[in-house]
C-alpha cells in the first residue's frame, strides 16, 4: 500500500480580496488543487461560484467543503469535461444564461503521451487549452454582459512550450504537451485582451501561474523525494498558497498581463506581477494561435 501523501502546510497569510457580492464566477477544474482553492477564495469574498467538474461526486464534495468553510456561500456544480468539445458547448449553454463576471480557465491535465481527446487531439493540450478556448467562446455573450475578467492558468514551465505546426496533435512527450498547453494559455490571454480592447467588448483577460504547488497533476503517488526537497527549501507550496496569484489576477484593480509567486524564481512566495515567458513575446504568435484554435476546434471567438 502506498504511503499517505504528506500535504504541505499553508505559509502565506490569506490574500485580502475585495467584496465580490453580486459577482458570478465560473471556475473549471475546481474539485481539487488550485481550482478548488481559487473557488473557495472567491466564495469567501462573496462571489456566487459555479464549479466545473468532470466527476459529479468530487464536484459535490468540493462544493460541500466550500459551503462548510464559507457559511452562506452560493456554490453550484456543473459537469464539464474539458477534453470534449460537446461537453464544453453543453456547459456553456447551461451556465451562460446569466452574466458571468469572472472566468477562471484552470486545468492541470498531464496525460500519457499517446492519449487523445474525443476529437483526436493530444489530451493534455485539449484539456488544458483547447477546452478553455471553446469555453471562453461559448460563454462570450455572458462574459460581455458581465464586463468580465478572464484568468488563464499558465505554469512555471510555460516558457518551454512552443506554438507551431502540428499544435494540438500528440507530441510524444507528456512534458512537452504540458508546456505547449500552458504557453498557449498565456498567449491566448494576451491576444484576447488585445482583441477585446480593440472591439470595445469590456472583457479583460490576464494569465497567472501557481509556482511550484502541490496538486493532483502527479497523482497517485507523487515523487516523494522531489516534493520533500521542495518543501525543505521552501519552494513547494500548498494549493491555497499557489492559488493566490490566480486570485490576485482575478481581482487586481489595475490588472497586469501575468501573475505568479514573487520569490524563489517564481516558485513560491507572495503573489505579484510576473515576467511573461519569452515564447509569449514572439511577434504575431497570438494571431497564429487564434487562427489555429479556430481551425482545430471549429469554434469561433469574435469579440
Amino acid at each position: 500500500m502506498a504511503a499517505k501523501r504528506r500535504m504541505v502546510a499553508d505559509r502565506l497569510p490569506p490574500l485580502r480580496l475585495p467584496d465580490l457580492s453580486g459577482r458570478r464566477a465560473v471556475v473549471t477544474g475546481a474539485s481539487s488543487g488550485i481550482g478548488f482553492a481559487t473557488a473557495r477564495g472567491l466564495a469567501a469574498a462573496g462571489a456566487s461560484v459555479v464549479i466545473g467538474a468532470r466527476d459529479e461526486s468530487r464536484g459535490a464534495s468540493a462544493a460541500a467543503a466550500i459551503r462548510a468553510a464559507c457559511p452562506g456561500a452560493t456554490v453550484a456544480v456543473e459537469l464539464l469535461e474539458l477534453g470534449s468539445l460537446l461537453s464544453v458547448a453543453s456547459f456553456a449553454r447551461r451556465v451562460g444564461t446569466e452574466p458571468v463576471h469572472l472566468l477562471i480557465n484552470n486545468a492541470g491535465m498531464n496525460a500519457r503521451p499517446d492519449a487523445r481527446s474525443e476529437e483526436g487531439f493530444d489530451l493534455t493540450i485539449a484539456v488544458n487549452y483547447l477546452g478553455a478556448w471553446a469555453l471562453t467562446a461559448g460563454l462570450w455573450p455572458a462574459l460581455v454582459a458581465g464586463t468580465a475578467r478572464v484568468v488563464n492558468l499558465g505554469s512555471l514551465v510555460a516558457g518551454r512550450g512552443r506554438i507551431g505546426p502540428g499544435f494540438g496533435t500528440p507530441t510524444g512527450s507528456t512534458s512537452r504537451s504540458y508546456a505547449d498547453s500552458k504557453i498557449a494559455q498565456v498567449v491566448f490571454a494576451g491576444e484576447l485582451r488585445r482583441r477585446s480592447a480593440a472591439a470595445g467588448a469590456g472583457v479583460h483577460a490576464v494569465a497567472a501561474h501557481p509556482g511550484w504547488s502541490q496538486t493532483r497533476i502527479v497523482d497517485p503517488p507523487p515523487p516523494a523525494l522531489g516534493e520533500l526537497a521542495g518543501e525543505l527549501i521552501g519552494a513547494l507550496q500548498s494549493p491555497a498558497d499557489g492559488a493566490q496569484p490566480v486570485l490576485l489576477a482575478a481581482t487586481d484593480p489595475r490588472p497586469g498581463a501575468y501573475y505568479g509567486p514573487t520569490h524563489r524564481g517564481g516558485a513560491a512566495g507572495p503573489p505579484g506581477p510576473a515576467p511573461l515567458p519569452r515564447a509569449a513575446l514572439v511577434p504575431d504568435v497570438g494571431s497564429r494561435l487564434w487562427e489555429m484554435s479556430t481551425e482545430l476546434t471549429g469554434v469561433a471567438l469574435e469579440p
